[in-house]
């Protein structure tokens, strides 16, 4: 009987283990959790809450719990879990990650852009993208741009754009100051003040709601004289940014009045000392640049000389070429004059019989200062070296000044040459190339014919195209022999010369100075502004054609470039001549 009841009491122990058992496990919605565990969880054991059950193979019963009340569950609402979970536990507790968190659960639904926004957010951040970050004009007048627009796409992977904004920045070059000495109180001067603009940008279609949002920016009223930096940002909802920044070219300050000018026919040139400067020689001169002691390779000395030179109305630089040894055509001259015409200038070559290479005073009969092209040296080396130059890289650039489709080249000093008519056959057969020749062909005063009739029956004008003379018909020896009256024989040869160039058949170049006196001397012709703007118009009634002698000689006194202390005043008066001539010249 004991044994039974023994018995008895076993297999009611079995029982109610068997029934605690199933109780503990029993899964009414087979969704993974007991029915037991979704009672203490709050859950409704009779409605199926996979993603909780996820969540609990993933995590801490009691992060795990976070997601008790999502209703779907699905790739998106899974990938959180999944993210959430990859998060080290201290993170997974920092006070960032449960406000978003919380935030997406709050509606009991996870999207793809909630996983994607803590994707981008928490776990695998990445950056938007600026892409065709670019800029147009929208109001420009002779090359000088007034009105920009600004355009670019921000892209993002994973979470929608939420913010875009734009600075335009005007760059600064205060290293002038420390490089060449510029004075400080002429930086703004040089470089004329304009104000940072800053944008906070809506999209082009109105609002921030897509992972790609395209941008449009009108930048207005724009100073120039300098370059500008754009730099862009923008953020997608995650918190994620991006900056990308370029820079503008230089932007004229000026309108091009120079441009203006030479489409009507009235060639103004200057000629251009690419290496030729007394602070480089120890010598003292009487004024200096406004852009201090500068070095011509320089880009924004090379952009500044451009900008300037076209508000006075100088369309052509001839640049000259020194020392041949320095030259060779790929020297650092060659690079300046290649520079001058990438931004725009039309640039020619100003050539000299230089140094060693020509000997002078071979022919017994002149004086000794003629270069007898007949001489075999001076004949190899005129034909030689003028081959090379009309024959480089550099004539066949755009911007190589060219009448008519003929590259011109100005041969200085060329009222040197005698009987040159061989030379110059040997050296158009050498070329093959149909050059226009622009001498300096014209004795200093008094050089007419009656003064000098030897000169003009062993100079052949033939040769020549255009003929000119070298700093209005002055040299040292003018300077102090005819320094008091001077501008009287400047009209007179400049009046003479245009007669006989035209009944010769060529084109007279006038040449308009300011003054000379050398450096290294007492005596000279003073400057005057007044000068040089009576010679201006006395030359523009006569020819379409005038060289200013010089844009830049401070060696010599005959600069127009803005100096310390003349300012602008040149190009400012220069200006304004050539603005009355447009309306009278046709």
């Amino acid at each position: 009987m004991r044994k039974s009841l023994i018995l008895i009491a076993l297999v009611l122990v079995l029982i109610i283990s068997s029934l605690a058992v199933y109780y503990m496990n029993r899964d009414s919605d087979n969704d993974g959790i007991p029915d037991i565990k979704e009672r203490e969880y709050g859950t409704d054991p009779n409605k199926p809450n996979y993603l909780l059950a996820y969540a609990l193979k993933k995590l801490p019963e009691s992060e795990a719990l976070r997601f008790k009340d999502v209703e779907n569950f699905d790739e998106s609402s899974k990938g959180l879990v999944d993210l959430y979970a990859s998060l080290p536990e201290d993170k997974r507790n920092s006070k960032e990650v449960n406000e978003l968190l919380n935030r997406i659960l709050s509606d009991n639904r996870i999207d793809d852009l909630e996983k994607n926004l803590f994707d981008d957010r928490f776990v695998n951040p990445t950056l938007p993208s600026i892409d065709n970050l670019s800029w147009v004009p929208v109001r420009e007048n002779l090359d000088k741009i007034y009105d920009i627009n600004v355009t670019f796409i921000a892209r993002d992977d994973k979470t929608p754009i939420s913010y875009a904004e734009l600075h335009f920045i005007p760059v600064e070059y205060t290293y002038m100051i420390e490089k060449y000495g510029m004075r400080p109180e002429d930086y703004p001067k040089v470089f004329p003040p304009d104000k940072e603009r800053d944008f906070v940008l809506t999209p082009v279609d109105g609002k921030f709601d897509s992972l790609e949002e395209r941008f449009s920016v009108p930048i207005k009223d724009i100073v120039g004289g300098r370059e500008y930096r754009i730099v862009v940002s923008v953020r997608d909802t995650a918190g994620n940014e991006r900056t990308v920044e370029m820079k503008t070219p230089y932007i004229r300050q000026f309108e091009n009045l120079g441009k203006q000018l030479y489409d009507k026919g009235i060639i103004i040139g200057a000629s251009y000392m690419s290496g030729y400067y007394p602070w480089q020689t120890g010598k003292i001169p009487d004024d200096y640049p406004l852009l201090g002691k500068y070095d011509a390779a320089d880009e924004i000395v090379q952009w500044k000389h451009v900008d300037w030179a076209g508000y006075a109305g100088i369309s052509v630089f001839y640049i000259d070429a020194g020392a041949w040894e320095d030259w060779k055509i790929n020297g650092k001259e060659g690079n300046i004059m290649k520079g001058l015409m990438d931004k725009g200038m039309k640039c020619a070559f100003f050539w000299e019989p230089w140094g060693n290479y020509f000997d002078k005073g071979t022919n017994p009969n002149v004086p000794e200062w003629a270069i007898d092209l007949t001489y075999p040296k001076n004949k190899y080396n005129f034909v030689n070296q003028l081959s090379i130059i009309l024959t480089s890289h550099l004539v066949n650039h755009s911007n190589y000044f060219k009448f008519n489709g003929r590259p011109v080249i100005f041969l200085y000093d060329a009222a040197a040459f005698i009987r040159e008519t061989d030379a110059f056959l040997e050296l158009r057969n050498r070329i093959k190339d149909n050059v226009l020749f622009y001498g300096d062909t014209l004795l200093k005063i008094p050089g007419l014919p009656e003064y000098s009739k030897w000169y003009f029956k062993l100079k052949d004008f033939s040769n020549y195209d255009w003929i000119s003379t070298w700093v209005g018909f002055i040299n040292a020896e003018v300077a102090k022999k005819y320094s008091s009256n001077y501008d009287e024989w400047y009209y007179r040869m400049t009046s003479e010369w245009d007669r006989r160039t035209k009944e010769m058949g060529k084109s007279y170049v006038s040449s308009v100075v300011p003054g000379f006196k050398y450096v290294w001397e007492s005596q000279g012709i003073g400057r005057d502004i007044n000068r040089i703007k009576n010679q201006l118009l006395y030359s523009l009634k006569l020819t379409n054609l005038v060289r200013m002698d010089t844009w830049n000689d401070f060696a010599e006194n005959t600069f127009v470039e803005p100096s310390q202390r003349d300012g602008f005043s040149y190009l400012e008066e220069i200006h304004k001549i050539l603005v009355g001539i447009i309306g009278e010249k046709k």
